[in-house]
């Protein structure tokens, strides 16, 4: 059976000095969300024998990652 990881959630003076623009602050969150932007970002993927796999779109989670960066104000 999987056992489900436990995160240590962001203290609020790490989310008050993300939203000041403090970079570090800013990466422990993003840190936090990772394995949730990257379970948003998977899609599948077809080869040429029309087999799916299914894979996280790294482009689609640069993106996401940037404009989070970009909505604290960096």
């Amino acid at each position: 059976m999987k056992q489900k990881r436990s995160y240590k959630k962001p203290s609020f003076y790490v989310i008050s000095s993300a939203m000041d623009g403090d970079k570090i602050s800013i990466d422990k969150i993003l840190d936090f969300y990772d394995p949730y932007i990257s379970k948003s970002c998977i899609r599948p993927l077809y080869d040429e024998y029309g087999n799916v796999y299914i894979a996280v779109d790294m482009e689609l989670k640069g993106r996401i990652k940037s404009h989070y960066e970009n909505d604290i104000g960096i």
